[in-house]
């Protein structure tokens, strides 16, 4: 396995796209690398596509912020209700959106992790860059349960406006936007089965994906009203990297080549104890809301994804 402190070609002159699923994603599984990047001059830009309004939440002030997705007292709008547990795209301008408290207090986190990483440019999926043609979306947290398997799965409830049910050649499109108009040498996310099986993660895999595809070929710059009749050159994405999953039932083909990255363990510390609500640290330490603690690490790995998976038929 080759180890580095650096992804390769990452410099001053370097743009690296992140696409992650919800807040504290990007610090848990790629923060020791974004801060590293970050410190020699990179250009590091994440995308968040959704702001984890369904997620556990850990300290015992803040509980009454945790959505219970099992209970009927959700407060869902009558049309939301008779659109059944399985309609998805965004919210409509206004709706309500259980987990709303939980949702500003993940804002607050990450932009308090980001800047334990020195990551100064965020996109939120759906906002900015990646706004639709009618303006800025927000697409929700999609939820999940743990499966028979110890891995995550699709919830039971699936809530309106969850980013897992929307149709991927839409937001795709969205993230496409950002990908012509930042032309990153690199984009980094997560493996096809979204690392534990989490469907956000799932999704999000899927969509970066199909973004790069339809990012290799010319587009507007910006899927805001006032950009629709911009129209940008397309931009092939030179390298793009999957997440390496620490959990042992995801193990790799002895074959496939990864790539070790030691980034900065200290900014990646402070990042997650920033995520408060999802992850507690202590010392040089964490745990999730399982309890189960586990030493902090500076070490994250990749995967080089070949240019034909992405790019079959160009």
């Amino acid at each position: 396995m080759e180890s580095t402190t650096l992804l390769p070609g990452t410099g001053p002159k370097a743009t690296m796209l992140f696409v992650h699923a919800h807040p504290d994603d990007e610090t848990i599984v790629t923060g020791a690398t974004m801060a590293a990047s970050a410190a020699a001059g990179a250009r590091v830009v994440l995308v968040t596509c959704t702001r984890g309004e369904l997620g556990e939440v850990i300290p015992p002030e803040l509980a009454h912020l945790e959505v219970k997705t099992g209970d009927a007292a959700i407060p869902l709008a009558a049309d939301a209700m008779a659109a059944g547990p399985d309609d998805g795209g965004p919210l409509a301008e206004g709706e309500s959106a259980p987990g709303a408290g939980l949702a500003m207090e993940r804002e607050r986190e990450l932009a308090a992790a980001l800047a334990a990483l020195g990551v100064r440019e965020h996109i939120w999926l759906g906002q900015g860059a990646t706004a639709t043609d009618s303006g800025e979306v927000t697409f929700r947290d999609s939820g999940m349960q743990w499966g028979p398997d110890g891995r995550a799965t699709v919830a039971d409830t699936v809530l309106p406006g969850s980013f897992s049910r929307a149709p991927l050649a839409e937001t795709a499109e969205l993230l496409a936007h950002a990908i012509r108009e930042l032309r990153p040498d690199m984009v980094i996310t997560y493996a096809a089965d979204g690392g534990y099986g989490h469907p956000d993660h799932v999704r999000t895999h899927e969509l970066t994906l199909a973004a790069l595809r339809m990012a290799a070929t010319a587009g507007p710059a910006n899927a805001g009203p006032a950009h629709a009749a911009v129209v940008v050159t397309g931009w092939k994405v030179p390298t793009v990297y999957t997440i390496v999953s620490d959990r042992p039932e995801r193990a790799l083909d002895a074959d496939t080549p990864r790539l070790q990255v030691v980034g900065d363990l200290a900014a990646k510390t402070a990042a997650m104890a920033a995520h408060r609500t999802q992850i507690t640290v202590e010392g040089e330490r964490y745990a999730l809301s399982d309890d189960v603690w586990k030493d902090i690490s500076a070490v994250e790995e990749f995967v080089a994804v070949p240019a034909a998976d992405i790019y079959p038929t160009q």
